[in-house]
């Protein structure tokens, strides 16, 4: 199993990197610089790829090295995956060596035992690298390989340039590898890495983009402490954050940019519920806000330039709302490139970095006092049960005469009733399931009109800014700011009704 944090630099970083504390240390011992030959195999059909598996042979002098890689989970820029590595003494694979460690009920396991697949086998990229491993032994007694990394991706018909740092966890605890991290992070600038090298080298050939990720159900066992509660539902929220990465770097697909976007109020809304049983630390939620922030200004006019003026030009007005519409996506395009250069940056690296070794070293501990510890030991269901109550009674109030209330009281009763459905849905899994998705199909037809109108209300203050910056784009916008309002006058009654229907009901117990 091979567990290593991926990082990137920019090339003329690199000396800079060296130059660490940490590393300067260590560098008197370090191997050799080598020069890393990797040759990348798969059929014509990319049948490798499509199992989400690599293989390649590696040339290191003399040496011939065989690899294949599975994927797994990636998480904070940790990639842990089963990696298969034998030495061999050709240069193309022999996938006779790979059968007694994978099983032939797999995918992969099938196509290796095909001897078919196995004669289509041809290069399709190949990896360049001049790479220097520093060998780290760290004063906790971890071990850890730093691998500078610089060189080249090379398909038959592109090429792109490559500068990465790997740490990669010999022996010890993970936790290491983002501690290690954030040392180096004090030197010189970096991000996390969301790609492999095969990954880069799959892109030159197939134009794919990552999928944008929902998040998935919270599974708690009713006899869980406090804390392996809060442990569980973060996990569950970074993963959903982490999982849309990617498809926000690559700017192709708007919906990673939701998804990442509800992975992190999600994220938000946990810490929240748990804040007086365990506190963040200082700071952690100003950068949370300063993440949302950049990816809500995009997702903002996304949702403008597309479902909110395709309602509006519904009845014949398209072309009226096609300078609007024009412009709009002009807006959401450069916010989009903003969204993926923050999560990018060194900022957002130092913040998944200071967060993952919180949660892995469960750091609130540290300032607690022995009750306090003790409290996080109890079951969670009590806690679940009054948390819930609490939050939905705040809703309760909150929404008092909720169709008549002035666009600030009813955001924040939008803003209460996406805490409780975050809390009912993280909870789930404690209560009575009946009891839940009578509570969750009452809360959701709420939150979708609440949402819409609260879309509406974005929308009229974006659509001013347009009419301010485009002359072409007033009267359009003018028009979609009047039916809008149409819509939300139209929807009192509607929304009078299902604001009934949810205040009678009790929270899930």
């Amino acid at each position: 199993m091979e567990r290593e944090l991926k990082l990137r630099i920019a090339p003329e970083d690199l000396a800079k990197l060296r130059g660490a504390p940490l590393l300067a240390r260590a560098q008197a011992t370090a191997d050799r610089p080598e020069f890393l030959n990797s040759t990348y195999f798969d059929t014509p059909e990319l049948a490798l790829h499509r199992c989400k598996a690599s293989l390649r042979v590696r040339a290191v002098g003399k040496r011939r090295i065989q690899t294949l890689k599975l994927e797994g989970a990636v998480e904070a820029g940790v990639f842990d995956r089963a990696e298969y590595e034998m030495p061999i003494k050709r240069d193309t694979p022999d996938l006779a060596l790979l059968y007694d460690a994978i099983s032939a009920d797999s995918d992969c396991g099938r196509l290796i035992r095909d001897q078919a697949a196995a004669a289509q086998l041809a290069p399709v990229f190949v990896t360049r690298i001049h790479r220097t491993a520093i060998a780290l032994h760290l004063p906790s007694e971890d071990e850890l390989e730093i691998a500078l990394d610089e060189g080249t991706v090379d398909a038959q018909t592109r090429s792109v340039p490559l500068a990465a740092v790997e740490l990669e966890l010999k022996q010890g605890k993970p936790e290491a590898l983002h501690a290690t991290a954030l040392e180096l992070l004090k030197t010189a600038p970096l991000s996390i890495d969301h790609r492999s090298k095969a990954d880069i080298g799959y892109e030159l050939l197939v134009a794919e983009h990552a999928a944008p990720v929902k998040a998935e159900p919270v599974r708690l066992s009713k006899d869980n402490s406090i804390e392996d509660v809060f442990c569980t539902i973060v996990h569950n929220c970074l993963s959903q954050v982490h999982a849309n990465e990617r498809g926000v770097v690559s700017g192709h697909d708007p919906s990673s940019v939701h998804q990442m976007r509800v992975g992190l109020r999600r994220l938000r809304s946990a810490l929240d519920l748990f804040a007086k049983a365990i506190p963040p630390y200082s700071g952690l939620d100003d950068e949370l806000r300063w993440i949302a922030a950049e990816l809500g200004a995009a997702r903002d006019w996304e949702v403008l330039a597309g479902a909110t003026l395709d309602r509006a030009g519904a009845d014949g007005n398209a072309d009226e709302l096609m300078p609007v519409r024009q412009a709009c996506t002009l807006v959401a395009v450069d916010n989009r490139q903003r969204a993926a250069a923050a999560v990018e940056s060194v900022r957002y690296t130092r913040l998944v970095l200071e967060l993952a070794l919180w949660l892995a070293c469960k750091k609130w501990r540290d300032d607690m006092t022995g009750k306090q510890r003790a409290a996080l030991d109890s079951p969670a269901r009590q806690f679940a049960d009054k948390v819930l109550r609490r939050r939905h009674s705040r809703l309760i109030k909150r929404g008092k005469g909720l169709a008549d209330l002035d666009d600030h009281r009813r955001h924040r009763a939008r803003i209460a009733a996406k805490k409780v459905r975050y809390a009912t849905e993280f909870f789930a899994s404690l209560f009575s399931k009946r009891a839940v998705q009578h509570y969750v199909k009452a809360l959701t037809a709420l939150q979708d009109d609440l949402g819409w109108r609260n879309d509406a209300v974005v929308a009229d203050q974006l659509l001013r800014t347009v009419s301010r910056r485009s002359r072409e784009a007033a009267p359009g916008a003018a028009f979609a700011r009047g039916y809008l309002s149409s819509r939300v006058a139209a929807d009192h009654q509607t929304l009078k009704k299902l604001w009934n229907r949810f205040r009678r009901l009790p929270p899930p117990h």
